[in-house]
């Protein structure tokens, strides 16, 4: 495959290049609080429609069927046939499975939406977080655009079920306007990433066998612990988005919409902070602090649970932000470090897949196991595994230090 540094970056001036950065990064904000606005409010269609917390599960992770499609389809082919050849068809997605959520009925229509949101979240940020490597002017600073892409990632993950959650509780019809500012948002970015210049030089016609995921080899064991230690952030994190005002209503039994999207955002808010705090450490250390923070995170977890505390709760919250925004930023740096630079979009794409399948797969059994267990005795099982799972990944960076070292 051609490289992807086109001569239109080349002759481009820095100023030029900066837009094209913020653009990236705003694309990624965007997408992701807009396939993050529904969280806030399903509770609410789960109250109108009467369904279990099993298909609320699956409303929240249907999504994920969407990012799986899109990063083996279309995430890819942004190495052919360019950047924003992909980014601007993935926000018409994102704001036509905006629009049939503001205008759902029932169950089935509301799972359109989430599906038709993932095939935009896997296509367009796997596609942002590609160019925005190309628009770094820093080459030899993975850090920049790990931590941007990570940063970018969680403010969307953090807005948008704040701004959601604000909106619905403190608005006239909470199923139809966060929908709305979403959709203003999703207009807006557009228009910010079309006046951005292309970055991929020779573009070539689509076609579906040339973009297929794959990892080179000599890359493939860091990029299993990556991916390992990304998926077990989003284990918490994920379950966190779609069962939070669950958690609230069920464990609490606080009914406020904006209280369901505090909870959400005040993890990834951490999550950030942390990120923002500790950008400059090596990779090893932030994987390996944010697993071990996890682990903490989730005890606490747990004892707000069996205690019925919203203090422990939000505490827990804050301390799993935390450990989730170091083993992601140490994760997607040690993944932007092992990219070939013609095959950045296939990497970020098997990573974006990571991603989504960590957040969603967790939330999943855990919906449907309360239905059949209890939501505390499930929740409480929950922790435990993905407490292990930390532990294991403390394991492997351990064992795999030498290798981390000449990454």
């Amino acid at each position: 495959m051609t490289a992807t540094v086109s001569q239109n970056e080349s002759a481009a001036t820095p100023a030029r290049l900066e837009f094209g950065f913020r653009a990236a990064a705003i694309s990624i904000v965007v997408i992701v609080v807009g396939a993050n606005t529904a969280l806030p409010i399903l509770t609410v269609y789960q109250s109108l429609w009467g369904f279990s917390t099993g298909v609320l599960s699956i409303v929240y992770g249907i999504y994920t069927a969407g990012v799986l499609a899109a990063v083996f389809i279309l995430g890819p082919a942004s190495d052919l046939v360019g950047r924003r050849s992909v980014l601007l068809p993935a926000f018409a997605v994102m704001a036509s499975g905006l629009a049939l959520g503001l205008v759902a009925s029932n169950v089935w229509m509301l799972l359109a939406s989430r599906l038709l949101q993932g095939l935009a979240v896997g296509a367009g940020v796997t596609t942002a977080v590609a160019a925005l490597g190309e628009f770094n002017t820093r080459r030899d600073d993975h850090g920049r655009v790990a931590l941007t892409a990570t940063v970018a990632t969680v403010v969307g993950l953090a807005g948008g079920p704040l701004v959601a959650g604000s909106v619905a509780e403190f608005l006239p019809h909470p199923t139809a306007a966060p929908y709305l500012v979403a959709l203003v948002l999703v207009a807006a970015a557009a228009i910010a990433m079309s006046l951005a210049p292309e970055t991929v030089a020779q573009r070539r016609p689509f076609r579906l066998q040339t973009v297929a995921v794959s990892i080179p080899s000599d890359a493939f064991r860091l990029f299993a612990l990556a991916t390992f230690v990304e998926m077990t952030a989003y284990a918490v994190a994920g379950t966190f988005a779609g069962l939070g005002p669950s958690f609230a209503r069920d464990l609490l039994g606080v009914q406020n919409h904006f209280f369901a999207g505090l909870i959400v955002a005040l993890l990834f808010a951490c999550s950030a902070a942390s990120q923002l705090s500790f950008k400059r450490w090596p990779r090893q250390r932030c994987m390996g602090a944010g697993l071990g923070t996890l682990v903490v995170g989730l005890a606490l977890f747990a004892f707000g649970v069996v205690a019925h505390s919203a203090a422990a709760f939000l505490a827990s919250a804050a301390v799993l932000g935390a450990g989730h925004g170091l083993a992601y930023l140490g994760a997607q740096e040690l993944t932007d470090s092992i990219a070939p630079p013609d095959r950045r979009a296939q990497i970020f794409s098997a990573f974006q897949l990571g991603l989504y399948v960590g957040a969603t797969l967790p939330a999943l059994i855990l919906g449907f196991a309360a239905g059949r267990f209890g939501l505390i005795n499930s929740t409480l099982g929950f922790a435990g595994a993905v407490a292990a799972l930390a532990i294991i990944g403390l394991i492997w960076l351990r064992v795999s230090a030498s290798a981390l070292g000449a990454a």
